[in-house]
């Protein structure tokens, strides 16, 4: 596997796969990215701001997530204490296609992502997630992270949803 910044020929591949993740979701009852987010106008700016990163099995686009530096709003209303209080990276919009989900590509995604954190000098990764997607809560805890509290989004058409925090502290 290799990880690689998103290029714009592959924003169908990852279309595919935040499609088939909507439907999980949906079909779990969970209402996280079921009002239009994200979609393929948020992914080309990922991409187009090199932001969105793409997990390539075999040269397949086997998984996606969008990696930031910048402080968010949302990660303000935590209801509890954060691990750090330094600079932090972020992790969002992270997916695996369905066929290839257990062979540990969102463990490689997440560890890309803090070692990424860690040279760009971030403290710490953030992540959140909605509190009833387990599939999700299970990769991000198996991934090192810790639970940290409640937030509420702040922005786009989720905006006013609450989820759930973690951080991971980087050596």
């Amino acid at each position: 596997m290799e990880i690689i910044a998103a290029r714009p020929e592959q924003v169908d591949a990852m279309m595919a796969i935040t499609d088939q993740a909507k439907a999980n979701m949906a079909a779990m009852g969970i209402d996280q990215w079921q009002a239009g987010y994200p979609n393929r106008a948020v992914w080309e700016a990922d991409v187009a701001a090199g932001a969105a990163y793409v997990v390539l099995d075999e040269g397949r686009v086997a998984g996606m997530f969008c990696y930031g530096t910048e402080p968010e709003a949302a990660y303000d209303t935590l209801d509890g204490p954060w691990l750090t209080e330094g600079p932090y990276a972020t992790i969002h919009r992270c997916a695996v296609d369905a066929d290839l989900r257990g062979r540990g590509i969102i463990g490689e995604l997440f560890a890309f992502a803090c070692d990424k954190a860690a040279a760009d000098g971030m403290v710490s990764v953030r992540i959140d997630t909605h509190a009833d997607n387990a599939p999700m809560r299970r990769a991000v805890e198996k991934g090192g992270f810790t639970f940290c509290g409640g937030i509420t989004l702040t922005e786009g058409p989720e905006a006013g949803a609450p989820r759930i925090a973690f951080e991971k502290v980087l050596d």
